[in-house]
């Protein structure tokens, strides 16, 4: 019988939506629009002992992504067994909690103790099988079960627009009383169960000071006696095509109905819902995802009827909706087990991921938690708490009955920190720093000790805005690099601000990361160079929602509030800042706004409501005339009030009471410039004083605006119609060039120069964003990929593998900040050797999540810009704009690689989205996320060899594969590329680890058919007969060969896609070094002159093979162009990455072997260094070798590496590693002259015709094999005469004509071989 995972289901849209819901939410619903029904049945309440610890040994192991999938597959396939056979047994299954389930047996009050019989059949059998498991990680995971028997309620609330459902009443709490007093592996009856269940076919035991028993044993039930109770639960017979589809639920085979499907869809969390809409397969719903959760624990007094229970939760319901819909927050389920009524929320779900995510569910836990506090009647206590992790986002359950829902360690500390801080809005430490607010919106709270759960990190309290509160400064951090523009704008305004009094105002507009900031904090520096006082101030997303926000922050910081505590103290320094320029009387105006008197904590901002009666002498007292105002005239008196006091501010210098580098000082007298930083998050009160008085004042100001938001199209229209005396100008921050990407880089890490691998990294990943590339040289050192060394003139370098490859690295600096990186000293940062960029993906910590500093100081921390959110968390906020549809032709095609081809694309879609693949494609393209790629005439490459037949020393092997010469491409030639890569990134991180190895699998099974020399080169492995050698290879998958014209369209494509990967991978760094040619005044371009020298140099060294006699030499067809370079980046190192995704070592280190031959074959030998290097790392990584690598790659392997060592003048090195490689391939060369003798006589002694003889009699793949090894040793041979012959020396010219003579015999023998061979085709 198969699984229930194995086992296929095709249901009507109303039965896959069925799935989602019990059949007693189908069954009394749909029949009764009543809020409450009355159930009679027997509970099962199953849960999992043991998977908060399993959670964290996974994430300790694997990490938080890789722990997190699998987690949540280990959890999925132990609860789709345990409900396989509570679905057998007739069960209804109610709700998900996680790791624990409540199943409902529905029965008539005198069918209760032939029930419970049943169901304890059901957990007897669940606890013989599946009662304890063991897990990959050690941790054994253990069920106990609890039953109760009796009436409940089952209650359904709502908005209209979604409709949530639970269970309550006695039979509820006794369920989970039961399951609390089980250990694991027991099943515990409540009380009233006992007494009315069966008793004389129970073995039990009591409970000591419990009324409730422990079941022992049982008589065991009859099948058939099983099948008759099952079938009267039914209150029907089971028809013939239940029975005969295998379906355990009659609801889904409900025919289709659109009213029905209605009201179900109410019932079904809106992600899911979003794909069930747009047809996307059940088994892809499911994706690893960075979210922000948010948990609610309501407790309600013990006395709260059912009508009342309902009543205040469906009004809690609504409450939560309205708060979490605008911040794009869902409620994923509610729960009314035993931690009370809890509600699990979530924030960046797929297609609702909102910026600023962690800020939004803060923001709304504070709303939620002030709102059912204060609003909803017998609630003794309101307990929230907000994480934010990656977590896995999909279906768990059975086939038949799942649940959209989240599983991860965040969710499970969400749930402990409820629980462990109630009657307040708890956070984690990574909600704290993604939030970027200031410190005091948080309280640190004591640290308690959680269940399961080792090291919880520290928990804060989020207050909200308190009389603490006070103006966010602009913290500098950085200096500005690229942005010589902007800077040289700034200062000639600034002359004329100075010289003439030109009022101006800089708007500075840019994407998130493009370092608005940053270029902000330059500018304040070069006006305080200047001898100008600066008040700079940073703006956050919360200020958008607070009215006259913005103008407090500014005149705080104007008028020295800042440093004022205490109310009294900022009372007395508005009365001596203002004397003169506002009335007496409207001083109480400002209480509400400078926080004179503070409103009651939320997140309504000041100003939305006037304290006119106050208790306390640290308050302005109420007048007369604003007593007398109505409401519309106290606003209005107060917009005035506030006019008066930025205009003055503006106008009249103010007497500062300290020094401060940021204080504020004003027009007259001395010069003063404004600094806001996002000041797109102006609220609309504070725009409608701020837009006047700017237009009327003259003044120097520089503001920096995201694009999107109502306030930047201000500045841009007012930029239009800007005066002479009021100039404006707003200007695009473009991205970066290359050079200023580099220059940034070797800044930030403290180097002098960088290597070419890391900058190519660089500059394709951060797209030019300065943001992105701060955050991927973090994420880099985090992972200690990157090295750090000083160069030093004429240093001894070992003569080894490793100090080779650290050689040919440092040997390729690209940039230098100062003239003594350039030269032969300096500090150079490069990729550590056994680090693959390539493979490399950002870490749990980009994925919305800020790293966290137990020392953070508001004003010390070095943070990302406030309000930006990380590279990966950016992107994944724009790939959830796109439609789900598009989303998943953009995950596929992730897999498959930065470019790649529609034929392989079609080759991995699911069936159902194939035929809709082109035009998804095409609107892609138009949405500028991905790109057609032409076939250009593209010059040769820089690094790319002298044009000529490639000189690689492998023989051909003469194995013909069906491939076609290549044709002209057409202009959308079936080939498309990412736009940015971490968009492709991104998206590739969302899958489960179980489908993204069958997507690589498939996409290996494709490309393995192209796997070879072009047809100029005569189509044969690049390691001659290299399948043939490594008989593991033979047997792989590999899909079908589809026609010849398609697969001719299939090889073009993939020509024209390896020739743009390979432009990708050179052109980039190339360009960036032309452009430090051609600017040698550049910032860093004196000192970047000898660097690049030496790249060049190493460049031209690495990309030319040494001219070697070698038996392939004229064979190369010349009329034909050769198309292997691309095909080795097209394919060959696809290959190598996607069966190292797989886990097969085997399959890796074959494919990184044919990639290094490759190269070598097109005379790249710094590419075939570089491949030859990850085998080094997977070869090591193995832990048992020979089961894994075969002798013969051993031999290739250490062959391939004394090629690359000869051809980069290292030839000591290369006569060791040929020496290795023939010993391994049984065939020796000796050491000493009289060695060299004895093996020379007994070369001239080899019968050929013996040879000959034995070629015929072995089997056809034997003598393959065979021929594999000896052509390896004719390569071998040939490189060690070639070697020899360069010494000049008696010696040398001996070991030569030895070489040259056991070469001839291996050619000889060689060619018996492939006579023999061909006889017998």
């Amino acid at each position: 019988m198969a699984s229930a995972g194995e086992r296929k289901y095709h249901y009507s849209d109303l039965g896959k939506a069925a799935a989602f819901l019990p059949s007693l939410l189908l069954q009394d619903s749909l029949r009764s629009n009543k809020p409450i029904h009355g159930v009679h049945g027997v509970l099962l309440f199953a849960d999992i002992s043991g998977f908060t610890a399993l959670t964290e040994k996974f994430i300790q192991r694997s990490g938080t992504d890789r722990g997190t999938d699998e987690l949540a597959q280990t959890l999925n396939c132990y609860l789709r067994d345990i409900l396989e056979e509570m679905l057998i047994f007739g069960g209804d299954i109610l709700k998900f909690a996680g790791d624990a389930v409540l199943v409902l047996w529905r029965a008539l009050p005198q069918e209760l103790a032939e029930t419970i019989s049943l169901v304890l059949q059901c957990s007897w059998r669940i606890q013989k099988k599946y009662g304890s498991r063991d897990t990959p990680v050690g941790q054994k995971v253990q069920l106990k079960i609890g039953i109760s028997a009796g009436p409940m309620n089952l209650m359904t609330v709502g908005d209209g627009r979604q409709q949530y459902f639970w269970v309550c009443g006695w039979a509820l709490g006794a369920v989970c009383e039961a399951e609390q007093l089980a250990n694991a592996g027991e099943v515990v009856l409540s009380a009233t169960t006992w007494e009315v269940c069966e008793q004389h076919q129970l073995r039990i035991k009591h409970l000591a000071g419990k009324r409730a028993v422990k079941v022992t044993g049982m008589d065991r039930m009859a099948w058939s006696e099983r099948q008759d109770a099952s079938h009267k639960l039914v209150r029907r017979p089971v028809s013939q095509r239940l029975e005969r589809e295998g379906a355990m639920r009659s609801a889904l085979l409900l025919p289709s109905d659109p009213s029905v499907e209605e009201v179900l869809r109410k019932y079904i969390p809106g992600a899911a819902l979003r794909k069930f809409d747009d047809r996307v397969p059940l088994d892809l719903f499911s994706e690893l995802r960075p979210v922000t959760i948010l948990f609610v624990q309501l407790h309600f007094a013990a006395d709260t009827g059912p009508a009342c229970l309902c009543t205040m939760l469906d009004n809690a319901i609504r409450m939560m909706l309205e708060i979490l819909c605008p911040h794009k927050g869902e409620i994923n389920k509610v729960l009314l087990f035993d931690k009370g009524c809890t509600f699990l929320c979530v924030f960046g779900l797929t297609g609702e991921k909102l910026p600023y995510k962690s800020l939004h569910a803060l923001q709304s836990a504070l709303q939620i938690f002030d709102s059912c506090s204060t609003m909803l009647k017998k609630i003794e206590a309101v307990s929230v708490a907000v994480t934010s992790g990656t977590v896995f986002c999909g279906v768990t359950g059975h086939p038949v009955r799942h649940e959209y829902t989240v599983i991860g360690q965040k969710v499970n500390l969400a749930a402990r920190m409820m629980v462990h801080y109630p009657g307040l809005v708890s956070c984690d430490a990574a909600t704290y720093a993604a939030s970027q607010l200031p410190p005091y919106y948080f309280k640190e709270l004591p640290e308690r000790k959680m269940k399961g759960l080792s090291h919880p990190g520290t928990v804060y309290q989020y207050v909200g805005i308190t009389e603490k509160s006070t103006p966010q400064q602009l913290v500098f951090l950085f200096v500005v690099t690229g942005r010589e523009k902007e800077v040289d704008l700034f200062v000639s305004c600034l002359k004329a601000y100075e010289d003439l009094g030109e009022g101006h105002i800089l708007a500075f507009e840019g994407t998130v990361g493009s370092g608005k900031s940053h270029l902000l904090t330059e500018l304040a520096y070069l006006g305080q160079a200047a001898g100008h006082r600066v008040v700079a101030v940073e703006l956050l997303e919360v200020n958008v929602r607070q009215s006259f926000s913005a103008i407090r922050t500014l005149m705080a910081r104007a008028l020295g509030l800042q440093d004022c505590e205490l109310c009294s103290d900022r009372q007395r320094m508005l009365q001596t800042k203002l004397r003169g320029t506002i009335e007496e009387s409207s001083y109480c105006l400002l209480n509400d706004i400078f926080l004179v008197e503070v409103r009651a904590r939320g997140l309504s901002g000041p100003g939305e409501g006037l304290l006119l009666s106050f208790s306390g002498s640290d308050v302005f007292p109420v007048s007369d005339e604003v007593r007398e105002m109505c409401e519309t005239q106290r606003k209005t008196e107060l917009h005035t009030t506030l006019a008066k006091v930025l205009e003055k501010t503006l106008e009249k210098p103010l007497d500062s009471p300290q020094n401060n580098l940021l204080f504020f000082q004003t027009i007259g007298g001395e010069f003063g410039i404004f600094v806001i930083d996002n000041a797109h998050f102006i609220d609309s009160a504070s725009w409608s004083i701020m837009s006047p008085v700017l237009r009327n004042v003259s003044l120097f100001m520089v503001v920096s605006l995201a694009p999107g938001y109502a306030r930047t199209e201000s500045f841009w229209k007012a930029a239009a119609g800007s005066t002479r005396s009021q100039k404006i100008t707003c200007l695009h921050l473009d991205k970066l060039k290359p050079s200023a990407v580099v220059q940034k880089a070797c800044q930030d890490l403290g180097v002098d120069t960088i290597s070419r691998d890391l900058a190519r990294f660089l500059i394709q990943r951060s797209s030019g964003i300065p943001y992105y590339c701060e955050e991927l040289l973090r994420c880099l050192r985090c992972n200690n990929m990157l090295l750090f060394r000083t160069r030093r003139h004429g240093e001894k370098v070992e003569d080894n593998w490793e100090s080779l490859i650290t050689s040919a690295v440092e040997a390729s600096p690209l940039a230098a900040t100062s003239s003594s990186g350039a030269g032969n000293e300096g500090r150079v940062c490069f990729i550590r050797p056994d680090a693959n960029l390539e493979s490399a993906v950002l870490p749990a910590t980009l994925k919305g999540l800020v790293a966290y500093d137990s020392n953070r100081s508001g004003a010390t921390l070095k943070m990302p810009p406030l309000g930006c959110d990380c590279p990966a968390e950016i992107v994944l906020a724009q790939l959830d704009r796109i439609k789900l549809l598009k989303q998943m032709v953009l995950k596929f095609a992730a897999v498959i690689g930065p470019v790649f081809t529609t034929q392989l694309l079609s080759h991995i879609l699911p069936a159902g989205i194939r035929h809709k693949m082109n035009c998804l494609l095409d609107m892609l393209v138009r949405d500028n996320i991905l790109k057609w790629l032409k076939n250009p005439e593209v010059p040769e490459d820089v690094q790319g060899p002298p044009k000529g037949p490639a000189t690689s020393l492998q023989a051909e092997s003469g194995v013909g594969r069906p491939s076609p010469s290549k044709k002209t491409v057409e202009r959308q030639s079936g080939v498309l590329a990412f736009c940015v890569l971490l968009l492709r990134e991104a998206a590739y991180e969302l899958w489960p680890k179980s489908q993204r190895v069958a997507l690589h699998r498939k996409c290996a099974a494709f490309l393995e058919r192209y796997a070879h020399k072009c047809k100029s080169c005569s189509q044969g492995d690049f390691v001659a007969f290299h399948r043939f050698a490594v008989p593991s290879t033979q047997d792989g998958g590999s899909c079908q060969a589809p026609a010849d014209q398609d697969d001719s369209r299939s090889w073009e494509a993939l020509v024209l896609a390896g020739e743009e990967l390979k432009r990708d991978r050179t052109h980039a760094a190339e360009g960036m070094l032309c452009t430090m040619l051609r600017s040698p005044g550049s910032p860093g371009g004196q000192g970047c002159v000898l660097g690049i020298g030496v790249a060049w140099r190493f460049l031209a060294r690495s990309e030319q093979t040494t001219e070697l006699p070698s038996k392939t030499d004229g064979k190369h067809n010349g009329a034909r162009s050769c198309e292997c370079k691309a095909i080795v980046e097209s394919v060959l190192v696809p290959l190598a990455r996607h069966y190292t995704a797989m886990g097969d070592a085997a399959r890796a280190f074959y494919y990184l072997l044919e990639c290094a031959a490759a190269y070598l074959h097109v005379s790249n030998s710094y590419m075939a260094l570089v491949k030859l290097n990850e085998a080094e790392v997977l070869r090591n990584s193995v832990e048992e070798k020979a089961n894994v690598i075969a002798r013969f790659e051993e031999a290739t392997f250490f062959s391939l590496k004394g090629e690359v060592c000869c051809h980069l003048g290292r030839m000591k090195l290369a006569k060791k590693m040929i020496r290795e490689a023939l010993s391994l391939l049984k065939r020796q060369f000796p050491w000493t002259s009289v060695g060299a003798f004895v093996e020379s006589q007994a070369e001239e002694l080899q019968c050929a015709a013996y040879v000959a003889r034995r070629a015929s009699s072995l089997p056809q793949e034997a003598r393959k094999k065979r021929l594999a090894w000896l052509l390896r040793q004719s390569c071998c041979l040939s490189l060690l005469e070639h070697l020899f012959s360069l010494e000049g020396t008696s010696s040398g010219r001996m070991f030569s004509r030895l070489a040259a003579r056991m070469k001839a015999n291996t050619d000889r023998a060689a060619d018996c071989y492939q006579a023999a061979e061909s006889r017998h085709r």
